[in-house]
């Protein structure tokens, strides 16, 4: 569960290596290689042909985007709901879940399990910015294994939960 970061819990923090300069699109989707740098190579829709942008970015889009670049629709069609955000699909040993995020600035924000085998592998984690290493924290809270209980606000309303291959997605147009 999401929990304030206190001193007592200080054993409970993650920080997968990943590169900086990559952002959280290409974190969760384990998309090392984005084919390029900067913004542009990890926009959800890049692969599909149809980048997002701050101009035509909605939750909907948001989602169809993602689905549209290699993840798989767990969320039944539903777009936005709490109930969903709270009561997540659980996926076998062979996939990891990635929580979807509307950045009320007109932008996006990833989390996906850790996927990595281990016994805390169906932990959150998330990359806050290209310039800022991956971890599992939000603010004064540890992300845990249920990012329901974490406050997002004020920026990041979520959309839906997609699933992922544990090898990850291919995200970039420079792999086709």
């Amino acid at each position: 569960m999401g929990e304030p970061i206190t001193t007592k819990n200080g054993g409970l923090a993650l920080a997968p290596a990943w590169a900086n300069g990559l952002n959280c699109y290409s974190f969760a989707a384990k998309e090392a290689a984005p084919g390029g740098a900067g913004a542009v190579s990890c926009v959800p829709g890049v692969r599909g042909g149809v980048p997002l942008t701050s101009q035509n970015i909605t939750k909907t889009l948001l989602h169809q985007a993602c689905v549209a670049d290699g993840f798989e629709d767990v969320s039944g069609g539903v777009i936005g709901s709490d109930h969903k955000f709270r009561n997540p699909p659980v996926c076998d040993a062979n996939s990891y879940l990635v929580a979807v995020f509307y950045d009320t600035r007109r932008s996006f924000h990833f989390a996906r399990q850790l996927a990595d085998g281990s016994a805390r592998a169906r932990e959150w984690v998330h990359k806050p910015s290209a310039a800022q290493d991956a971890h599992n924290m939000q603010g004064g809270y540890w992300l845990g294994s249920n990012i329901s209980n974490v406050p997002w606000g004020p920026y990041f309303e979520f959309v839906s939960y997609l699933k992922a291959p544990n090898a990850g997605v291919r995200v970039n147009t420079g792999n086709f």
